[in-house]
């Protein structure tokens, strides 16, 4: 690479990388209804720290299938966060406009919120948040 590139890589890695996900769509045989769900929902930020390594922190949130429900515009489900139950998302899918919300909740407050008609552009602008302050992750050493 040549130094021009390294050193706007490392700029950027400096500030922080933006990573957007999309999901598998949850497939479950004797609950076909929560196909228009994912089966999980990433999200992560990476950063260069001080001594040059890479450092990736990432959090995974999983369904909890009795949150499910249905009503005649809309269906929604609860996913937890797998390192600690204190931050959750609400995903809904509105069946008239079919398009999708995520809220995002870290303890009692939201943190974030993305809408969108088409699954993989709405869950790469949800996940796009990454991280927020005090929500439990995985912290990794990439380099």
């Amino acid at each position: 690479m040549d130094k021009n590139m390294t050193d706007l890589t490392n700029d950027a890695l400096g500030r922080g990388v933006l990573l957007g996900f999309v999901p598998c769509h949850l497939q479950l045989s004797n609950r076909p209804e929560l196909g228009l769900f994912p089966l999980n929902v990433m999200f992560a930020n990476s950063k260069q720290g001080e001594n040059g390594k890479i450092i990736s922190a990432t959090t995974l949130y999983e369904p909890m299938l009795s949150t499910y429900k249905l009503d005649r515009k809309q269906c929604s489900m609860e996913y937890f966060n797998i390192y600690g139950h204190g931050s959750w998302l609400l995903i809904t899918f509105d069946q008239l406009d079919k398009s999708y919300r995520g809220e995002k909740y870290v303890g009692n407050t939201k943190v974030g919120m993305a809408v969108g008609p088409e699954w993989k552009m709405f869950f790469v602008h949800f996940t796009m948040m990454g991280l927020s302050n005090d929500e439990p992750c995985k912290f990794d050493y990439i380099q």
